[in-house]
């Protein structure tokens, strides 16, 4: 295994010059462990929080021995499910599984037609903006973040060294990555991507506040002890249909005032907020966004 990483590093310094995106980087990964570590097939996952409450994952690369494999047999809701549940539970296969622990009956058995028997993954501990076509940059004013996963599938029961050799491997490439520029570090991310922060902010004021007191004595009572003009004055334009977008517009506050006023009222626990779905909405989550 010792060998494989110095051939595979030796390789990567060569092709890595002439590379100029993420995605290209990780591509040339995938297909070298495949061929050098004699893997049925590779993918490549980014798992990211988005603003408040969706976790979505989004496969980024797949390369396989057998180029017969049909691509839905890979790429599909199954196999999707399977790498989503282990980044939610931050979780490393240590020990390759059969197949048929780890899939639907369905689906093993159309990945163990192929020879794809074993399946294991490793979770990068590194937190990444992965830079390709479709993927956006993560906005740390959000704390949205790109986990990334490895997973792989193999013919035969793989060496016991076989997953933390491809996992030292993988975080080697993206220290390597950020060494290039390939990857931007989240500091510089504002200023790289000031379409997407304009999108979270849109997806901010799109949220409806509800005060969490509801009878009437109780919203006299909670007023009062309000000594803040500006936080008083949005916390009784809260009807619980209005959203943020409109209150900003109804209490003529001043963007700065007006965050400062919805952040104290999030602070002191007087409302909540929900999605236009009725979805609520973590308030902690909004707090680090202000």
């Amino acid at each position: 295994m010792g060998n494989h990483q110095l051939i595979i590093f030796t390789q990567l310094l060569q092709a890595i010059a002439g590379m100029q995106r993420i995605d290209e980087l990780l591509q040339w990964t995938a297909n070298v462990l495949v061929q050098r570590l004699e893997l049925e097939a590779v993918q490549i996952w980014s798992l990211q929080d988005d603003c408040f409450r969706q976790i979505s994952i989004k496969q980024c690369i797949t390369a396989c021995r057998q180029v017969n494999i049909p691509k839905q047999i890979l790429i599909n809701s199954h196999v999707a499910e399977a790498a989503k549940r282990l980044c939610n539970e931050h979780y490393t296969v240590t020990i390759p599984q059969v197949t048929e622990a780890i899939f639907s009956s369905q689906a093993a058995h159309h990945l163990t037609r192929y020879n794809l028997n074993y399946w294991a993954c490793y979770q990068l501990t590194n937190s990444l903006p992965i830079q390709s076509a479709g993927y956006q940059y993560p906005l740390n004013r959000f704390n949205l973040s790109t986990y990334t996963l490895i997973s792989f599938f193999t013919r035969q029961p793989p060496n016991p060294r076989l997953i933390p050799t491809i996992g030292y491997i993988m975080e080697q490439v993206i220290n390597l990555a950020y060494n290039r520029g390939l990857l931007l570090p989240e500091k510089q991310l504002l200023l790289q991507a000031p379409a997407q922060a304009a999108k979270a902010d849109a997806l901010l004021m799109k949220l409806i506040p509800q005060r969490n007191f509801d009878n009437e004595a109780n919203q006299g009572k909670h007023v009062q002890v309000i000594t803040s003009r500006q936080v008083r004055r949005l916390y009784l334009s809260i009807d619980g249909r209005r959203n943020l977008a409109n209150l900003a517009v109804l209490t003529q506050l001043h963007q700065q005032a007006f965050m400062q006023a919805l952040r104290s009222l999030l602070t002191q626990e007087r409302i909540q907020l929900y999605e236009p779905d009725g979805h609520f909405v973590d308030g902690v989550t909004v707090l680090s966004a202000l």
